[in-house]
């Protein structure tokens, strides 16, 4: 195996696919990135075997081969050298790669490729495209609100629904819920489509993620698993098993109090009470009245919080016990102005959304503090 590269673009690969490398080293063949040319590109991979990252990029290829690298090694070796050419020789005899440049060269040991594992293709399965600015949104509204805790590892991703037309995404934790809701062209034969994305997927794919003006994404579905191909790199993950539960069903259908203010002002309240707040209850109380909103917080040991706020009040007067870090997390990802906040009572759940829009909610659970 023979090819020579472009150190920037070898090391800006590398460092993409080295972020599926796997960190519990239960297998040592994953601590390694996968070299394999294929006619005048080359293709680098990793996986953990739950997420895969495949970058082609081009090479001039003098001899066909592959080998898998430790990834610590490889990759600090390219980002270290100098821009320009990399040539790199492979002795499949002892699983040996000399990297070559300048006046300079370097040899680090590898690993048979055999032993690597499969990344599948997917061609053939369910597909669709959708816009990086569309994808973007979806992701970024909703994945912040997936569980952390694996002893329920359902909820460690977001449950994305396929209709004709339609792509609905979920995610919660058990006391929030974020939703979002985004058109699609008609695909009849995807309608009633149901899965479950780990949250570390979809967390990779939005770091990979540009600007609404670059190439569309495909997505591919395939049996378990689900692929997203962009701008030459391949980003697959396994779904999750199990029945995803029904928290839609939680969401109050009607408010009894309503309430419309500004999302810079609001967001920025909840960030400075939560500096008080984190340090006792972890709360704040929110006071609702015709004279617009206001936020209290006391934590004896540190101080005490209080501000006002300026908002339209529909309905009856309320107080209510909230997370603040969980208000400023859905108040980040709300793009407008002008927020509404529904209430149905102190201690049950309440609602927020842009003003003017339907297609993006988020639920947070009350929380009792008198």
């Amino acid at each position: 195996m023979k090819f020579t590269a472009a150190q920037s673009d070898l090391s800006q690969s590398l460092s993409i696919a080295a972020r599926a490398v796997s960190s519990r080293n239960t297998l040592p063949i994953l601590s390694g990135i996968l070299l394999k040319t294929d006619r005048n590109r080359l293709q680098v991979a990793a996986t953990d075997l739950e997420v895969a990252l495949q970058v082609v990029l081009p090479a001039q290829i003098e001899e066909e081969g592959q080998i898998v690298l430790p990834a610590r090694y490889l990759t600090e070796i390219i980002r270290r050298l100098p821009d320009g050419p990399v040539r790199v020789e492979v002795d499949a005899s002892n699983y040996t790669a000399t990297f070559f440049w300048e006046r300079s060269h370097y040899t680090i040991h590898g690993q048979a490729a055999e032993q690597f594992p499969q990344l599948l293709d997917p061609a053939g399965d369910t597909t669709f495209h959708l816009g990086q600015g569309e994808l973007r949104n979806l992701i970024r509204q909703t994945i912040f609100a997936a569980s952390h805790d694996e002893t329920r590892p359902i909820l460690t991703g977001a449950c994305v629904s396929i209709q004709p037309g339609l792509l609905e995404v979920v995610a919660t934790d058990g006391v929030r819920i974020a939703f979002r809701r985004q058109s699609l062209p008609e695909i009849p034969d995807q309608a009633g489509q149901r899965l479950v994305i780990p949250a570390r997927c979809l967390n990779e794919l939005l770091r990979l993620l540009t600007s609404a003006e670059a190439s569309p994404v495909t997505v591919h579905l395939a049996p378990n698993q689900i692929f997203f191909d962009l701008d030459g790199v391949t980003l697959a993950s396994r779904l999750l098993e199990g029945q995803y539960p029904d928290v839609l069903r939680l969401v109050p259908k009607q408010y009894e109090t309503t309430m419309r203010l500004s999302v810079p002002a609001f967001h920025d309240a909840c960030e400075r009470a939560s500096l008080i707040a984190r340090e006792g209850s972890n709360a704040i109380k929110l006071s609702l009245s015709e004279g617009g909103a206001v936020i209290t917080s006391n934590t004896p040991e540190v101080g005490q919080v209080y501000e006002e706020l300026a908002a339209a009040l529909e309905g009856s007067p309320l107080e209510i016990g909230l997370n603040p870090r969980f208000l400023a997390d859905g108040l980040k990802v709300i793009d407008a102005d002008e927020l509404v906040f529904e209430f149905s009572g102190s201690r049950t759940a309440s609602r927020m959304r842009p003003a003017g829009k339907e297609d993006f909610f988020y639920v947070v659970l009350p929380i009792v503090i008198w």
